[in-house]
């Protein structure tokens, strides 16, 4: 195959001094370190990566990046890789799923000899009769259909997964422009900040953009790492938002396993996911060379990746027009500039393996190997949903932004309007600067309540006012489809003709249709799709796309493997400030309940020996230490413990123990008295939790 790698762009990410070899389906390739699976493919002239779920058409790259849904491929006993975001490593061992015998020859593809009797819902009136061959015959046929990578029982151990509890003031998810501005103005404010960006770099889309761009991201990011007061974690996804700010978050580059979930208890939640490009609709959509102008700025900028060689470009907004300079730039031949604004419009794409021509709404038709559209964007409102946000569609902007928001979540960046860099970072800042007053407050109270170190004269922090200065809102056409029908959702291989058929069989509403037809319930969950879903059905039902409303989305926002739900344990641990000492001394761990405490240090009996006869020191910090006040404390205390209390001098300590009604020992400690109405109760390591709970 021809090398489709382009001289040195400025913003590449690959590093061509260091060459990884690889196969895909048996063959050698090589690519460079920086590059994912599917760029170093890319750039050897691979044009198909899979097959569709349904159907097996060709699939090729559309989005060039971790939501696209063509990409999904075999990693060695790795199932389900996502190619566009994997990094290459030297090695590896890729290959198609969901195929066979081969990609190339895929004996499924006769589905779509059959695909009228494969439509909306087919499942639901086929295979009922007999109702005995179902468990006989029918359920292990559809069994040999089921899509994805196979899973090798024997092999399939990546490591130990982990967990991790985090309590940060401020959890920004998302590391573009208005992201890293967010965690900027929020650690500057005093708060502890958790960015996470499910990419392997910050930046967003100025990571792809102009020389503007790239100067812009330079300083910007540097001063976002080296800030002592925000934690970045890149190559992680935060997958929901639950009650009371419960954010769960999955760190897949942590270095000593696959995938880590974070558990976080987050102060304010700071939603910045900027925008995901959706496709457009028309005939041959899904054909291998379709891609959108993203994937195609992607390409170029971020691997130095030609896509190819003469495109048709479909663009109704800057992006698009950038992606047009981009390809000549590329040597990439211009057929077609489209524009959407005036009316221009894609019929529909022919070509088996690739694109090989383009019908035009003028009725042209040329010769083509690439078609890019740029037609507008789906605001990833996922996180704000699961806040209990239901977003309105705004039809001069042709997209869905957020609605009210509880007080502890807070949105900004182009998931709440448009404009230049420079708005959106200002527009960031004064989020994170909001953000951090409203969760220091809330620290604040949180600990006065319960530590009684804490100066009762303390002043409480203000909230600030929301006076952001709101983010415009740009005009854009709303362009969903052409005039043929074409794919809507990739993941699930439906079409706009299985949404309308739906429609007709009664299932109206977009959750209805949602269930029906499986539409949004693939891997992508609605990220490239609900837009053009929408508008289908609002088409269908001949009413305005603000009267459909979208489906709810539930966690999780991305998907996680089974083994980082599981984690290595089952509840946290916990260490106390003087662990590091004992483990540099060789102490043997001992876990008491949650704590981990030193057993013994090479020689419990000489060590025993020692304290029998001499003086020790012992690391009680594990133990629970309960701080009561008040003059009925011994009252309180006589009902817990089997000894009286009453009579305990100021300044003296005495031993308890607690039994239940059967009269077992459930926990037992030393309580000191320190004032006439003021108690230190001590519990043992493990009861701690369950004495305050009774207490």
């Amino acid at each position: 195959m021809t090398s489709l790698r382009i001289p040195s762009r400025p913003g590449e990410i690959i590093d061509r001094s260091t060459t990884l070899a690889f196969t895909w389906n048996g063959r050698g390739f090589t690519g460079h370190q920086g590059d994912t699976i599917a760029s170093a493919l890319a750039a050897a002239g691979v044009e198909v990566f899979a097959r569709s779920m349904k159907y097996h058409r060709r699939r090729g790259i559309l989005t060039a990046d971790h939501w696209d849904p063509n990409l999904f491929v075999q990693v060695g006993d790795e199932p389900n890789v996502r190619a566009g975001s994997r990094r290459l490593a030297d090695g590896m061992t890729v290959s198609a799923q969901n195929v066979w015998p081969s990609l190339r020859w895929d004996l499924a593809a006769i589905n779509q000899l059959v695909g009228r009797f494969l439509s909306s819902g087919f499942y639901y009136k086929t295979f009922m009769w007999p109702r005995f061959l179902w468990h006989t015959l029918y359920q292990k046929i559809l069994r040999q259909f089921a899509p994805g990578g196979r899973i090798h029982w024997e092999t399939s151990t990546h490591g130990a997964y982990d967990q991790r509890y985090a309590h940060p003031d401020v959890l920004v998810a998302g590391g573009g422009p208005s992201g890293m501005a967010a965690a900027l103005g929020a650690a500057d404010a005093g708060a502890a900040v958790m960015l996470v960006e499910h990419e392997a770099e910050l930046g967003g889309h100025l990571r792809w953009g102009g020389a503007d761009d790239l100067t812009d991201l330079a300083g910007f990011s540097a001063a976002v790492v080296d800030h002592p007061g925000i934690e970045v974690l890149l190559d992680s996804t935060v997958t929901g938002r639950y009650d009371h700010n419960w954010v769960a978050v999955v760190q897949r580059s942590h270095p000593i396993a696959p995938e880590r979930l974070i558990k976080a208890r987050v102060g304010t939640l700071v939603v910045a996911p900027g925008l995901v490009e959706r496709p457009y609709v028309f005939a041959g959509n899904d054909t291998p060379g379709v891609m959108l102008s993203g994937a195609a700025r992607r390409l170029i900028n971020l691997w130095a990746v030609k896509p190819g060689t003469r495109a048709v470009v479909l663009s109704a907004n800057a992006q698009g027009d950038a992606a047009i300079a981009d390809l000549e730039s590329a040597g990439v031949e211009i057929v077609a500039a489209l524009d959407a604004r005036a009316g221009d419009d894609i019929v529909r794409v022919e070509g088996r393996g690739r694109v090989s021509s383009v019908h035009l709404g003028d009725g042209r038709t040329v010769k083509a190997d690439l078609v890019v559209t740029a037609i507008g964007w789906t605001a990833p409102t996922s996180l704000l949903n699961m806040a209990g946000n239901r977003p309105v569609y705004d039809p001069a902007a042709a997209r869905y932004f957020p609605d009210a928001l509880p007080d502890d979540v807070l949105a900004t960046g182009g998931i709440t309007g448009d404009g230049t860099t420079a708005e959106l970072i200002a527009h960031g800042r004064a989020t994170g600067t909001l953000a951090a007053s409203r969760a220091l407050r809330a620290r604040h109270d949180r600990i006065s309540a319960t530590v009684r170190s804490r100066d009762p004269d303390a002043p409480r922090p203000d909230v600030l006012a929301d006076d952001r200065t709101p983010l415009a809102r740009a005009p854009h056409p709303e362009c969903y489809r052409s005039t043929t029908h074409g794919m809507v959702d990739y993941s699930e291989d439906v079409s706009s003709k299985d949404l309308i058929q739906a429609v007709q069989e009664g299932f109206d509403s977009i959750e209805l249709m949602k269930r029906y037809t499986t539409v949004t319930m693939g891997p992508s969950q609605g990220k490239l799709e609900t837009v053009n879903a929408a508008a289908v059905l609002a088409e269908a039902r001949q009413i305005p796309m603000a009267d459909i409303g979208t489906t709810v989305w539930r966690p999780p926002f991305a998907p996680i493997t089974l083994g980082a739900l599981a984690g290595r344990i089952f509840e946290p641990i916990r260490r106390s400030a003087l662990q590091d000492w004992h483990e540099a001394h060789g102490a043997s761990p001992l876990l008491a309940g949650q704590w981990v405490r030193p057993d013994h240090y090479g020689n419990p009996q000489a060590e025993a020996d020692n304290v029998r006869n001499n003086v020790a020191l012992i690391d009680v910090t594990p133990l629970g230490k309960l701080d009561l006040r008040g003059p009925d404390v011994a009252n309180l205390l006589e009902l817990v413990y089997v000894n009286r209390w009453q009579k305990l001098e100021v300044g003296r300590v005495r031993y308890g123990a607690m039994v239940g009604e059967d009269g077992v020992v459930s926990d037992d400690g030393i309580t000191g008295r320190l004032g006439e109405e003021h108690y230190l109760m001590t519990t043992t390591s493990s009861g701690a939790g369950a004495v305050w709970e009774a207490l």
